[in-house]
């Protein structure tokens, strides 16, 4: 989000995933609230994509989760991000 600091997104993103882990959130409604990529138009779904498509910590962090697992905070050039796994 413009003007807003890498730590402050980070401690935002780290709130958020607390949340959606506790069932207090759903990770497409916060995404589609929150999210400054394309992607909050489809709850943050991407669409497939296979390896060398995404910047390598993006896809390096997505091909490592099991399908419906979450990740962590994953730093890219782009900013920062949670990533659902759902395929």
């Amino acid at each position: 989000t413009a003007g807003t600091t890498k730590e402050a997104a980070i401690a935002e993103l780290q709130e958020y995933e607390k949340k959606i882990k506790s069932g207090e959130l759903d990770f497409a409604k916060a995404a589609t609230a929150r999210s400054d990529c394309g992607s909050f138009k489809a709850g943050g779904d991407l669409g497939p994509f296979g390896r060398g498509e995404m910047q390598k910590p993006f896809e390096d962090a997505t091909f490592a989760l099991n399908v419906g697992e979450m990740s962590g905070v994953v730093d890219t050039d782009s900013g920062v991000h949670l990533i659902l796994r759902t395929a």
